[in-house]
């Protein structure tokens, strides 16, 4: 009897009374731990986005643990929640690492999110979500007894096994990583692009930024036409392939320019293996062009480091001519970046190696009549209606490739092979578009230099 008596203040303790008091506490805990801090990334999770069981279950230990804290830190432990959240998503959409997030947040100035509905729609989200945060932590959200706490890990559980079917067939578009035993391959390493370095003509790499390898076949019938037009086969014998890609922009300009899986994080000090330390060493002059600032991704300084003798980003760039093209990352008009390269090539004394690093097809791609984007028809009326950021790609790619080919027909445009590749595939927030590409591969070309035919006289 004693025994009885002693367990009833026991089970008192362990198990709150099922009182209202109990289930309002636990629901303002489920909303503000589990709903608010997800809510910002719904509209991306519904149309298919990353996998996000990983951050279901941080939401609800953060939640647990500060639930039992005054109201300053639980708002505190909140914002820090949620930032982290944002940065982790990104990241994963971006196929890149939060630490690599984190390396550039210093330039977000250089970037013009209101361009896009899409960041506007989440960043009003994010202040929605903060604003009634903000009010609801106020009110007690702390778990009261174990069956409370058994149905906060029940609805957790059951939120984060959904997130995982959901996701777990695109996996593989999100967060890819090189294994330790991949092996290595790259355009540049499959074309032998180091033997087309005779001395004799220049050569020059071009990284086109999200051009996947299509899967849908309209797809990829449309990009092999934008790469085989004729404007291009009247001057190049072309030639076609794939390789194998992983994370982000960076990563494919390691793979390509160094023959190696990596990051630029690593290069602290001259690397002689890389592509262009390489050809400096044959007498090859060495020129890096991007449209985006120097800053981005510290390419003022791992460029050098790499063998790159000189460098021309926007400013100069569009202090030389070429048009200012509005998107999220502004910068200089990828169309009018080929007409510099070309007086560049037409003027040299002797053999250049000519990198370029495309910019305007970063994602998303907004509807804008500077960049040619504005009435996207370039895919056939079904999915130009069906895909418009599908369409507004490929017209960024169709731009690209006419300014190449209106550099290789100047009459005074010297012989030179020219290397096209995709860095990764197009990071769509739609998975069905993110899906039209393949995951693991991109695709490049080869236009290898011949003179034009003399017509008979």
């Amino acid at each position: 009897m004693l025994q009885m008596t002693a367990m009833k203040p026991l089970a008192s303790r362990a198990f709150a009374p099922a009182d209202g008091t109990g289930l309002a506490a636990f629901l303002n805990w489920a909303l503000c731990w589990i709903l608010l801090p997800n809510l910002p990334f719904l509209p991306i999770t519904i149309m298919g986005g990353p996998m996000r069981a990983p951050e279901i279950w941080l939401c609800a230990a953060v939640g647990f643990v500060a639930s039992w804290f005054g109201y300053w830190v639980r708002l505190s432990a909140f914002f820090g929640l949620l930032a982290y959240l944002t940065l982790v998503f990104i990241a994963s959409m971006f196929n890149m690492h939060v630490s690599m997030i984190l390396s550039v947040i210093a330039l977000v100035l250089d970037l013009r999110p209101a361009a896009s509905p899409e960041y506007m729609i989440g960043g009003g989200l994010l202040i929605f979500v903060l604003a009634i945060a903000a009010r609801q932590l106020r009110r007690p959200n702390h778990l009261r007894g174990l069956q409370w706490m058994a149905a906060a890990a029940a609805l957790t559980y059951t939120l984060a096994t959904a997130d995982y079917v959901r996701a777990r067939d695109g996996s593989t578009a999100y967060n890819r990583v090189a294994p330790a035993d991949a092996p290595f391959t790259s355009a540049t390493q499959q074309t032998g692009f180091l033997k087309l370095a005779d001395g004799k003509r220049h050569v020059m790499i071009v990284v086109v930024e999200a051009m996947g390898l299509p899967t849908e076949p309209a797809l990829r019938t449309r990009l092999d036409a934008i790469w085989t037009r004729p404007e291009l086969a009247e001057r190049f014998e072309i030639s076609q392939g794939s390789t194998t890609f992983y994370n982000s922009t960076t990563k494919g300009e390691i793979r390509e320019l160094c023959q190696r899986w990596g990051d630029y994080p690593e290069i602290a000090v001259p690397d002689p293996d890389c592509l262009p330390a390489a050809l400096a060493r044959r007498g090859y002059a060495t020129h890096a062009y991007h449209g985006f600032s120097p800053k981005f991704f510290d390419r003022d300084r791992w460029y050098p480091l790499i063998g790159f003798e000189r460098m021309s980003f926007r400013d100069t760039l569009e202090a030389e001519g070429a048009g200012h093209c509005p998107n999220v990352f502004p910068g200089a008009c990828d169309r009018n970046i080929p007409r510099l390269i070309g007086r560049d090539l037409a003027a040299a004394k002797r053999p250049q190696f000519v990198y370029w690093l495309t910019l305007n097809s970063h994602l998303p791609v907004v509807a804008n009549a500077e960049l040619r984007t504005e009435n996207c028809r370039q895919l056939g009326a079904v999915l130009d209606s069906d895909y418009p950021p599908v369409c507004r790609l490929f017209a960024i790619w169709d731009d690209t490739a006419a300014a190449l080919a209106a550099m290789a027909n100047r009459p005074d445009f010297p012989p030179t092979d020219i290397l096209i590749v995709g860095d990764h595939m197009p990071p769509f927030t739609q998975q069905k578009s993110r899906m039209m590409f393949d995951s693991t591969k991109v695709p490049w070309v080869l236009l290898r230099y011949r003179a034009p035919e003399r017509p008979a006289e």
